[in-house]
C-alpha cells in the first residue's frame, strides 16, 4: 500500500514509481542533506558566492521544464537570503537565444540542474556560457552520476563541481517528483547553509509525513470532481512553483486536465477569466505578514464570486489539511505545497485511467527530451 492504493492496483495502472518516488520524498531529503553536508559544494560556491554580493559574478540557475521552474522557484529565495540577484533562465533559452543572456565582460556561475543530466540542453547550455562567457563557471546538481551534466562537469574541477544526489531520486515515472524537490532542497542548502540548517529541513519532513499519512485522502476526494480546469496561484517565488505542479497535472493527465499558473495578485489581469464551475482553484499561502495579505484578498474574492467549484487555500491555519504547514516559513512551505500539487495530479491520472509512470505511452512526450538537434554558435 503506497499513498492509500494497493501496490497490485498501483502496478496494475503502471502507477507503482511514480507513487514511490511521492512518498519516499521526505527520507530523500534527510539523505539530501547529509549529502550537500559532508560534500566539497559549500566550499566550491561559497567565494563564487562573495563575488555575486559584490557585484562581480552572476549567478544563473537554469534547466528545461521543471528543471527550469526549480530554478523559478529558488533564486528568489536566495536573492533574499544573499542579498544579490539571483537568476533563473531556462537552458532551452540559453541554447536558442544566448546573445539575448550571455555577456563575455561579466564572470557567471550556471547552476545546472538536470534529473538524468542526459537532456540536449543540459549540454549546450553550457557549451553556449562556454563559448561566450571568458569566465564561465558551473555547478551541476543531477540525480545520476552517470549522466552526461555530471561527467561533463567533472572534467574541469577548478572551474566546475558535479554534485549527484541519491541515486533513489533518480526517478523512474515520467514525471518528475523526488528529483525536482531534492534538487531545489540541495541548492538552499549549498548556497545558504546558515539560513537553512539541519532542523529546518527535518521541520518540513515532519509536516509533509502528516501530509502524506493524514490528508492524502482529501486531495484523493478533490481529484475525483468532475473538473477540467485547475488553476495555481502563489505570490513570489510560489509562482515557479504553481508552474511546476501545473506541469505536473498537465503531464500525468495527458492534458485531459488543463492546469494554469498565475500570481496571486497577477491572476486578476486577465487570466480570472478562465474560472467558471467546472475549476478548482488552489492558492498557495505565504508566511510573511505583508505578501500574505495579497494571498489572503484574493482567496477570499474568489470564495465571494461563488464561480469556482472548490478554492483550497494551502497553508492556512483553518485550511483543509491536517498538516501543520501554516508552521512552516515561506522557504520550507516549497516541500509541501510541492507534495499537494503531486498528490493531486497523481491521483487525478489514476481516476481518469491513465498510465502515470507513462502518461503518453504514444511517444509524443519523452522521459528524457528526444528530438532536439543541437547548432554550433559563432
Amino acid at each position: 500500500m503506497i499513498l492509500n492504493i494497493s501496490n497490485q492496483t498501483l502496478e496494475s495502472q503502471q502507477a507503482f514509481w511514480t507513487a514511490k518516488e511521492i512518498a519516499q520524498q521526505p527520507a530523500t531529503w534527510r539523505e539530501t542533506a547529509d549529502i550537500v553536508a559532508t560534500s566539497q559544494v559549500k566550499t566550491f560556491v561559497a567565494p563564487l558566492v562573495e563575488r555575486a554580493q559584490k557585484g562581480e559574478l552572476r549567478i544563473i540557475f537554469t534547466g528545461a521544464g521543471t528543471s527550469a521552474f526549480i530554478g523559478q522557484v529558488v533564486a528568489p529565495v536566495l536573492s533574499e537570503k544573499l542579498g544579490c540577484v539571483v537568476e533563473a533562465i531556462a537552458s532551452t533559452d540559453l541554447v536558442s537565444n544566448p546573445y539575448q543572456y550571455l555577456f563575455a565582460d561579466q564572470p557567471t556561475l550556471l547552476v545546472s540542474f538536470g534529473r538524468s543530466g542526459n537532456s540536449p540542453e543540459s549540454i549546450g547550455a553550457m557549451d553556449r556560457v562556454n563559448d561566450i562567457v571568458k569566465q564561465p563557471y558551473h555547478l551541476a546538481i543531477t540525480n545520476n552520476r552517470n549522466g552526461s551534466l555530471f561527467v561533463k562537469c567533472s572534467e574541469n574541477p577548478t572551474a566546475c563541481f558535479p554534485l549527484a544526489l541519491p541515486d533513489s531520486t533518480h526517478d523512474q515515472g515520467f514525471a518528475m517528483t523526488s528529483s525536482a524537490s531534492n534538487m531545489m532542497l540541495a541548492a538552499l542548502l549549498a548556497f545558504a547553509p546558515d539560513a537553512f540548517e539541519r532542523h529546518w529541513v527535518e521541520s518540513f519532513a515532519s509536516v509533509t509525513e502528516t501530509l502524506l499519512n493524514e490528508d492524502a485522502l482529501t486531495i484523493q476526494h478533490l481529484a475525483h470532481l468532475p473538473l477540467k480546469r485547475i488553476v495555481y496561484l502563489g505570490s513570489g517565488h510560489f509562482q515557479g512553483l504553481a508552474r511546476e505542479v501545473a506541469l505536473k497535472l498537465l503531464e500525468l493527465t495527458a492534458g485531459e486536465r488543463l492546469g494554469f499558473f498565475e500570481s496571486t495578485m497577477g491572476f486578476r489581469h486577465g487570466p480570472k477569466s478562465l474560472v467558471q464551475n467546472e475549476t478548482l482553484v488552489f492558492v498557495f499561502l505565504s508566511s510573511h505578514a505583508y505578501t500574505e495579505k495579497y494571498d489572503r484578498d484574493l482567496y477570499h474574492e474568489l470564495v465571494r464570486d461563488k464561480k469556482a467549484r472548490e478554492v483550497v487555500f494551502v497553508g492556512d491555519t483553518s485550511g483543509q489539511f491536517k498538516a501543520e504547514i501554516c508552521k512552516l516559513d515561506d522557504a520550507a512551505r516549497i516541500f509541501p505545497f510541492l507534495v499537494v500539487g503531486q498528490l493531486y495530479a497523481f491521483y487525478s491520472s489514476l481516476h481518469l485511467g491513465y498510465t502515470t509512470d507513462n502518461p503518453c505511452p504514444t511517444g509524443e512526450v519523452n522521459r528524457v527530451v528526444q528530438g532536439v538537434t543541437l547548432y554550433s554558435y559563432k
